[in-house]
């Protein structure tokens, strides 16, 4: 690899680990609904204005049933969950298990009719990379830490599963509407327990 590689590869470990690490902090000393809330909330807040400026809200009407099943797999259900494993777990080994999301992702792309073929040295590279994340986890499922890895497989499932709707159902909806609706279904729903 270059070192314009090695660079990039560097930046993005940093920018992928951030997120896991503020969560970590944030549960310490908060509720997991209040932190759902404040990041989906923030989000909205910023989001909102430059969505009503682009008038785009029309084109979301007839997919809402494909949007709140997206919103509930890529934010809602997964926010909460992550979170509430951060209070368990590392956040480096919630960030390396979220690391399943493109071995799943081509799994249940391939469960739910996608047309991409995977040859043997794509097979072997998902398997080692299931592998990699049974390694990474198996020593703390005897710490009593079961729950919270599987919690943080089921947002690798969610973050997984949300793209292939998005691919799917959603890929004539414009992205700044869609994603400002989903974070303030994200913030009315987590608002009573925040």
């Amino acid at each position: 690899m270059s070192r314009r590689g090695w660079v990039l590869f560097a930046i993005m470990c940093v920018v992928w680990g951030i997120p896991y690490l503020l969560i970590k902090v944030a549960v310490g000393g908060v509720s997991v609904p209040m932190v759902v809330f404040a990041r989906t909330a923030l989000g909205a807040l910023v989001l909102l204005p430059l969505a009503l400026r682009s008038a785009q809200f029309r084109a979301l009407r007839p997919v809402w049933p494909w949007l709140a099943a997206f919103a509930a797999l890529e934010m809602i259900v997964p926010w909460g969950l992550l979170s509430n494993a951060e209070q368990h777990l590392p956040s480096s080994l919630a960030g390396l298990l979220i690391a399943a999301v493109p071995i799943i992702g081509v799994v249940m792309a391939r469960l739910t009719g996608g047309a991409e073929r995977l040859s043997a040295r794509r097979w072997a590279g998902l398997l080692v990379g299931l592998a990699g994340v049974a390694v990474l986890a198996a020593p703390h499922l005897a710490g009593g830490h079961a729950w919270p890895i599987a919690e943080v497989l089921l947002v690798a499932v969610g973050y997984a599963t949300a793209p292939l709707i998005a691919a799917r159902k959603l890929a004539d909806v414009p992205a700044l509407p869609m994603t400002t609706v989903c974070l303030i279904l994200a913030a009315l729903i987590y608002t009573p327990a925040a």
